[in-house]
């Protein structure tokens, strides 16, 4: 479709979204007509704006006019108008994974998957293969500060992009080699059970074709448990001392030296030994940039360049983001809202800055994974000097019955007796005022609004 007419009219339902937004803005650049609609603005509709895409504020029957395509993300449902008024004209009507999968078929493409790590690693990737002057066309699911964007239109064959398994819709991409970086319990919602988690992953490595590779975690067990039924090559990464899952790591990770500012190690695969710096601290991020490096170099680039290339690397917003350091007082925003990104990040901050107190602010997200993992959630804050938690963002679910944040709360302290409930946002700016001359890591974690409020109760603060 993409070769033959770009007169087709494109319309996004919920173009906002990080994924979505950087679908469309690859389309743009490929010369497609785009239009979209969200039901506010945000960054990446004011880029797209910028680029002379017609964005509707809304979800309105009239902003099918013309349209030819409907593409959705999976926050809508088929009760939004604009997919019953697709379904009543007869439009094709596709999840944005197919979209990506569209753009994936005619190049040469690269699939990052995982439940956790999988935007962290896209963006080593893609920073790696910018600075090696591959070219490559790039979409991501944050914004990566070296880049500038969450996507990148290059004109070489490569296509780098993140797959999301939310929804299984990462079944439909047909990548050219893929990394898994994990496979944990979540989205239950979709898949129900552990185990049909993990057919879905073993279906995904076995879609790269037999002159392609699958890269796999091996400190991860899950991960590692899909060695034995995948029929595709495969090769491992992993870091060297820490628990491992398979007898031979193909890219590992040994002298590892943390710091305030960056994360030194030693890279080691068969008899090379490259040193390695990356901006990012933590055990996870180690993981991540070996994950980048392994599929970087079975694609033949060299270790030397790959290693050199991910020291540029800047990061991604909401992935231990810090907004404000005055040396005693740190602000770090992050994405982390499923247990095993909670403890991930507070390991860093505990590691990054040992002799700071940690403080927590953490917006749970959804009202069915705060369920499936209240124990999870009780568990994650044991080694913080306090926590405080916010509303429960819904995310259009409907509340169940004792699970709410004043609940969670007192199982906490029932645990570990470190937990407060958010009363107001306001409180917030508090927080800043009281922190600020002291010595101390201020986490501000979540999925929902926790973020744009953050954001905004810190302008308020400084001025």
């Amino acid at each position: 479709m993409f070769g033959i007419n770009k007169n087709l009219k494109i319309h996004f339902i919920g173009i906002g979204g990080i994924g979505m937004s950087g679908i469309a803005q690859v389309l743009v650049k490929l010369g497609y007509c785009v239009s979209g609609s969200d039901i506010s603005e945000n960054e990446n509709i004011v880029k797209l704006q910028e680029q002379g895409v017609k964005i509707y504020k809304g979800h309105h029957e009239s902003n099918l006019e013309g349209v030819q395509i409907v593409v959705y993300s999976s926050a809508i449902n088929h009760k939004n108008p604009e997919i019953i008024k697709a379904l009543e004209e007869k439009l094709p009507i596709i999840k944005r994974a197919e979209m990506l999968a569209e753009l994936m078929r005619l190049k040469y493409g690269i699939a990052i998957a995982g439940s956790h790590g999988k935007t962290t690693t896209t963006s080593f990737v893609s920073t790696i293969f910018e600075k090696c002057d591959q070219r490559p066309t790039c979409i991501v699911g944050g914004i990566v500060k070296n880049l500038g964007c969450q996507a990148v239109h290059g004109d070489s064959e490569y296509l780098i992009a993140e797959a999301d398994e939310s929804d299984g819709s990462f079944l439909f991409l047909n990548p050219i080699m893929s990394v898994i970086t994990n496979i944990d319990n979540d989205h239950m919602d979709y898949y129900k059970n552990e185990e049909n988690i993990k057919k879905a992953f073993e279906e995904f490595a076995n879609k790269v074709p037999f002159y392609g590779v699958t890269v796999i975690n091996g400190n991860d067990e899950n991960s590692c448990e899909l060695i034995g039924k995948i029929r595709r090559p495969h090769c491992t990464y992993g870091i060297t001392g820490i628990k491992t899952f398979t007898e031979d790591i193909d890219y590992s990770a040994i002298d590892i030296k943390f710091s305030e500012d960056d994360t030194c190690f030693t890279l080691v695969h068969k008899n090379e030994r490259v040193p390695v710096k990356i901006s990012l601290s933590g055990d996870h991020n180690i993981q991540n940039a070996l994950a980048a490096i392994a599929i970087s170099h079975k694609v033949g680039l060299s270790l030397q360049n790959i290693c050199r290339a991910i020291s540029s690397f800047e990061g991604v917003g909401r992935r231990f983001e810090i907004l404000f350091n005055n040396k005693k007082f740190i602000l770090v925003d992050d994405y982390g809202h499923h247990p095993t990104e909670l403890k991930a990040t507070i390991a860093t901050a505990k590691k990054r800055y040992p002799n700071k107190k940690v403080v927590v602010v953490f917006e749970p997200h959804r009202f069915s994974r705060t369920k499936e993992f209240w124990n999870e959630f009780i568990e994650c804050f044991r080694t913080v000097d306090s926590v405080h938690i916010a509303p429960i963002y819904p995310a259009s679910e409907n509340p169940i019955s004792g699970i709410d944040s004043e609940n969670l709360v007192k199982c906490i302290n029932r645990k570990f007796a470190n937990a407060q409930e958010l009363e107001s946002w306001d409180k917030l700016k508090d927080f800043f005022s009281i922190y600020e001359k002291e010595d101390v890591v201020l986490l501000s974690m979540g999925a929902g609004s926790i973020s744009r409020t953050t954001r905004e109760m810190m302008k308020e603060w400084k001025i």
